[in-house]
């Protein structure tokens, strides 16, 4: 096995002189799409009812299940077309309270024994889950504002779970390939993250607590395993920012930032 191992316990900039201004590092061209995706994420964006929960769940195929709870102005969409998927989806302002939240959340599941959950609490949380293939597992837990999230999930066997507490945190996974797994867990504001996999059997790991941290992976290959650590509050002065390309079979990426 190919490893390659980065392990940073602190990223600090020190200035030259008092008058210098910190440089920050500008992500790889090859980040341009999923940057650009991540950065129209700012918030609801329904054409939903002013007023009241509303929801909209169109089947076609058989053994579907659908669970929609919701509160206030939250809105869902839900379509399904294939066999035996199952979606959960509860959004709230307060719960127990008809405030006008504004959670919005789609899901669209094609083929079969596919499994969606979200829950979304507090205002304009956003999430939007498309799985086009068999037996993809997504779960979304966002509680602030304007989380944001989006994943997609093109292929067989693939698993995503998006934990997002704060303001402006966001998150962006999408998978073309089968079997791979991906954990984004993130608690603070303005974090986002990046996912991008062409490939099986990738297994991502990301964790990243404060303010401003940031982090792109893209993968193209199989085997692939990247884990991700950043914590700590840089402030609007600096971030820690993390950025992993991997072109190949059996790397081993692991990154920790901060304090």
């Amino acid at each position: 096995m190919k490893i390659q191992l980065t392990s940073i316990a602190a990223a600090v900039a020190f200035a030259v002189s008092a008058s210098a201004a910190m440089a920050q590092t500008a992500p790889d061209s090859v980040f341009n799409g999923s940057r650009a995706t991540i950065d129209g994420m700012a918030g609801s964006s329904y054409d939903g009812s002013a007023v009241g929960s509303d929801s909209f769940i169109d089947q076609d195929g058989n053994n579907n299940v659908n669970v929609v709870t919701q509160w206030g102005t939250q809105v869902s969409r839900i379509k399904q077309d294939g066999n035996n998927n199952s979606t959960n989806v509860t959004q709230d302002d307060v719960v127990g309270s008809a405030a006008a939240g504004n959670n919005y959340s789609k899901i669209d599941q094609k083929h079969n024994n596919n499994t969606a959950t979200v829950n979304q609490l507090g205002v304009e949380n956003d999430s939007v889950i498309a799985q086009d293939g068999n037996k993809n597992y997504a779960s979304v837990d966002q509680d602030g504002y304007r989380n944001d999230s989006w994943v997609e999930q093109q292929g067989n066997n693939n698993w995503a779970d998006v934990n997002q507490y704060g303001d402006l945190n966001d998150s962006y996974i999408k998978f073309k390939g089968n079997s791979n797994d991906a954990s984004v867990n993130q608690v603070g504001d303005e974090l986002d993250s990046d996912i991008i996999t062409y490939g099986d059997h990738n297994y991502y790991s990301v964790n990243q607590s404060g303010y401003g941290h940031d982090s792109f992976i893209r993968t193209v290959g199989s085997n692939n395993s990247n884990i991700v650590s950043q914590s700590g509050d840089f402030g609007t002065s600096g971030q820690h920012f993390s950025q992993i390309k991997t072109h190949g079979n059996n790397n081993y990426n692991e990154v920790s930032q901060g304090y």
